[in-house]
């Protein structure tokens, strides 16, 4: 069995994508007190996890990790805790029965009453108990309580009023004015049936539910909708009850917030003396207000004890139910048995699970004070595994170890925040500050402000926290992760368990974290990354999103400044370093598999701005975006046939490009083969462009220079790539210029080639091969795949002869120890010199200074000229390709002859062909 693709491809494929991308792609294979012990690969426990390369593992070798997630609170107790085994042992050895259904249940009944007397012993109430398997259930539960809570209470004041109705006819008074009161005046037969209709409106309406701003209750559709979740889809919300979200914490916001839904009605009262009087009784739709008194998921915020003191006084206001959700922070874990028994106030229902299980077992409990208890609610709600007495009496087990352990809770969670807080105290740039009591702990950190745009992208508020997980994880093999709503926020939930040697260990993992933070050391920090990934890549589902209105977007045109965007992948991983100088030290191995595990995981971001100026006194502002992808990446994913997923992260690129204000779009390198020569890019407010005219232009001036001065038998051209888009044009472009053309592809590609060949074999002498060594014999060569290796190698050409050879693609076609051949001129052509001196910097384009693509070019130039339609959309025909070079012209841009992109590999400048340029135009 392959479990990593099991789970991808069957249980979680997103967090299957999104382990492999943050290199948590572990499985632990046992677990005991606050300790994991990680598989390797051949699923036994080992000391590597699951990559036995991973050389970022801690020194020792240990397979053990220390485990601070804690189960997202359940692991109060640690794993596999003695206690709770046997108990569990029991059960099994007793063959207690697991489902026991319409009986009296043992486990069930000394559980609820234990529960009722611990929750008691600080309110001094006592409780029906509900009990489930989820904290979400036991949410449903208490929404489920309140509403019948909310409807019996209607019903009832309904039921009197329509006695009193009944009475007052009986007695004759239903046309007699009330005497005094609200509705003075007004006949009693028609102020009771007024508020009859009111009531029964109410009663039919949807009861509301009240939670605090960042609120996390669970993700049922009930509990959902008072969980307070920013960073859940918007389409994945289903519609649950009327919901109140309280934003403002302040007493009296809180206790006045619902005043204004509350609905006045009249009851009457008649005296002895048989005189009826009005009283105003206010009727609310409120059913329930929620609240965690240390809110765990939002980045662990306790609530102020003021701010629970105005929810109780708002639930009394409007005979509402207070539920304090004590799912996470309850049982103990923050000292004391209720985590809101500090607060003095005292709720109405109280909400138990994760920790209530020891880990072990999967239960939940409602508690609802005995005088607010529907009795007949237990009778319809109802579950098939809930009272069981396997996980009723493990519960009860747990609750026994948390009063055992309340003291050492105590001491160790006062323990590990001093520690922590020292951390903080220490790197003040780089934690913002840590929260929470007990052994419930959130250490908050800053954002980085990365130099670069890509590490940008990588450092943002959503990813931090699991970037810091996976350096603890392979660097000091300790198991952190951040908060749901708050991922900035890196929990620390131990169990009660954990020892002073422990806490100092955690201590010099987090300093050692923050000090590289700190010090702006991301290569360090994200050395995890550099792993090759295992398993098979999958890429992200796209959600479709309606089009924003652009006219309101950020961005637009600034002050006459036209502005472009230019769009780019990165050609090959060894210029990851030039995108982020921050990762400099890594090595190209590195780089690829840092890429690998990115793969799909960025959004197409802006890497830089400039403004160029035309020779002709135009100005354009360019911006370039990165399209998240390598070259390779870009080639296996159209082998796999994930085409529409890389045409899909083009199109966010160009909507980013649009959304900033850009008039033309161009598209680079793999961008344009992609979305097929940019016809996948419907757009009608902006003009896009492949930019391949004048890349074709360029070698079209270059190759015509070099057969003027060639003789006979030396004018036979070799096109590689000629089934592509530039490739094709540029042989219908030679074809009348040469003596002979030879168009070679790969293996199979001949029945194309031939089609190819067809539309010029008048011109010239036409031949198709699909072997490499055919170029031998070619004096000239030039190359324009979208392979993301080099197809042209020493041995495929003529060592005997002169030969130019013009490579035409990013990256490039030729091998670079085709260089060095004797006689060999190896031009890297499509490279534009910009006018007046002008060397902007972009980020991933290596090109010498002032030399930018020619697609690049061809995007500047459209800016240059809004009239001039592109000569680049779709397939290319030589008169576009004409038009490039003379709008290139116009404006002074003009090739460049370099031998190599990469300025740090060789000298680059061979020359400029601006005279054969104007030559070849008149």
């Amino acid at each position: 069995m392959n479990a990593r693709a099991d789970f991808a491809r069957y249980a979680r494929p997103e967090f299957a994508r999104l382990f492999r991308a943050l290199h948590l792609d572990v499985t632990y294979t046992a677990g005991q007190g606050d300790h994991l012990t990680l598989a390797t690969p051949d699923g036994a426990g080992g000391a590597h996890g699951a990559d036995s390369t991973d050389s970022t593992d801690s020194t020792d070798g240990s397979d053990r990790v220390l485990d601070l997630v804690g189960g997202a609170g359940s692991s109060l107790f640690g794993h596999n805790h003695p206690a709770l085994l046997a108990v569990a042992r029991s059960c099994f050895d007793e063959r207690t029965p697991f489902h026991a259904q319409a009986s009296i249940r043992p486990g069930a009944a000394e559980l609820a009453e234990r529960l009722s007397a611990m929750v008691g012993a600080t309110t001094g109430s006592s409780y029906v108990v509900t009990l489930g398997s989820t904290g979400a259930d036991a949410v449903e539960a208490a929404v489920k309580h309140a509403t019948v809570e909310h409807r019996r209470r209607l019903g009832a004041l309904q039921e009197e009023c329509e006695v009193s109705l009944r009475r007052i006819r009986r007695d004759g008074l239903a046309a007699v004015p009330c005497a005094t009161g609200p509705a003075e005046g007004r006949p009693c037969a028609e102020v009771l049936t007024e508020t009859l209709d009111r009531i029964a409106g109410m009663r039919r309406a949807e009861p509301v539910f009240a939670s605090l701003r960042n609120a996390f209750h669970g993700k049922t559709a009930g509990a959902a909708t008072l969980t307070h979740g920013g960073n859940v889809p918007a389409d994945l919300h289903v519609p649950g009850p009327r919901h109140l979200r309280l934003h403002d914490w302040t007493p009296e916001a809180v206790a006045t917030a619902f005043d204004a839904e509350c609905v006045a009605v009249h009851t009457l009262r008649v005296d002895a003396a048989g005189v009826p009087h009005s009283e105003v009784l206010r009727l609310s739709p409120l059913a329930a207000c929620f609240a965690e008194p240390v809110q765990g998921e939002a980045g662990v915020h306790e609530v102020p004890a003021a701010t629970l003191a105005a929810l109780r006084e708002l639930a009394d206001r409007h005979g509402a139910a207070l539920v304090f959700d004590e799912i996470q922070c309850g049982m103990g874990r923050t000292g004391t048995f209720l985590a809101s028994e500090t607060s003095g106030v005292t709720a109405d229902y109280y909400l138990f699970s994760k920790s209530l299980g020891g880990g072990l077992a999967k239960v939940s409990a409602m508690l609802v004070a005995a005088d607010r208890y529907v009795p007949d609610f237990g009778r319809h709600h109802t579950s098939t595994f809930a009272d069981d007495d396997f996980s009723s009496r493990i519960a009860t087990a747990a609750l026994d170890l948390s009063v055992t352990y309340r003291d050492r809770i105590t001491e160790t969670g006062t323990l590990l925040r001093d520690r922590l807080t020292e951390v903080a105290a220490r790197w003040p740039d780089a934690v913002v500050e840590v929260r929470g009591r007990g052994l419930l702990l959130g250490i908050e950190f800053a954002l980085p402000n990365p130099g670069s745009a890509l590490l940008q992208g990588v450092f943002d508020s959503e990813s931090l926290g699991f970037v810091i997980a996976g350096r603890l994880l392979h660097a000091h093999r300790i198991r952190v992760m951040p908060t749901l709503s708050a991922p900035t926020t890196v929990r620390v939930q131990p169990s009660a368990l954990l020892e002073p040697a422990d806490v100092d260990r955690v201590a010099a993992a987090f300093d050692e974290v923050a000090g590289l933070l700190s010090r702006g050391d991301y290569a360090t920090l994200l050395e995890h990354l550099t792993v090759p990934p295992a398993g098979e890549w999958q890429p992200r589902q796209h959600v479709p999103v309606p089009r924003r209105d652009r006219a309101a977007q950020h961005g637009g045109k600034r002050s006459g400044v036209r502005r472009v965007a230019f769009l780019a992948n990165l050609d090959v991983p060894g210029k990851l370093s030039s995108m982020a100088p921050e990762l400099s030290a890594w090595t190209e191995e590195q780089c690829e598999a840092a890429l690998d595990r990115m793969w799909g995981e960025l959004d197409p971001y802006e890497v830089a701005r400039h403004r160029i100026t035309s020779a002709a006194g135009g100005e354009v502002e360019v911006i370039l975006v990165a399209a998240p992808f390598t070259a390779a990446q870009a080639n296996a994913a159209l082998r796999a046939g994930q085409r529409a997923w890389l045409s899909r992260t083009v199109l966010d690129a160009v909507e980013l490009g649009v959304s900033l204000g850009a008039e033309v779009i161009g598209l680079g390198g793999h961008t344009s083969i992609v979305t097929n020569a940019a016809r996948d890019v419907v757009e009608c407010d902006v003009r896009v462009t492949s930019g391949n005219s004048l890349t074709a232009a360029c070698a079209y001036d270059l190759l015509l220079q070099q057969l003027a001065g060639s003789g006979p038998g030396e004018r036979r051209v070799g096109v590689v790539g000629g089934i592509g888009n530039i490739g094709a044009v540029m042989a219908e472009l030679v074809a009348p210029h040469c003596e002979s053309l030879v168009l070679v592809g790969r293996p199979g590609s001949a029945r194309r080639l031939a089609t190819v060949a067809d539309r010029f074999s008048h011109l010239t002498d036409v031949e198709v091969a699909e072997d490499m060594a055919a170029l031998r014999d070619c004096p000239i060569v030039v190359s324009a795949t979208n392979s993301a290796d080099p197809v042209i190698l020493p041995n495929h050409l003529s060592g005997d002869r002169k030969v130019l050879v013009c490579d035409l693609a990013v990256p490039g076609d030729v091998h670079p120890a085709v260089a060095g051949l004797p006689g060999v001129d190896l031009v890297s052509g499509g490279r534009i010199r910009l006018p007046g001196g002008q060397t902007p910097r972009f980020p991933g384009i290596t090109l010498p200074p002032g030399i930018v693509y020619s697609c690049l070019a061809e995007t500047i130039l459209l800016g240059l000229e809004p009239g001039t339609p592109s000569p680049s959309y779709g397939g290319l025909s030589s008169a576009g390709v004409l038009a490039a070079r003379d709008l290139a012209v116009r404006h002074g841009l003009h090739p460049a002859r370099i031998v190599s992109d990469d300025v740090s590999v060789q000298p680059w400048i061979v020359d400029q062909l601006t005279g054969a340029i104007e030559e070849n135009i008149g």
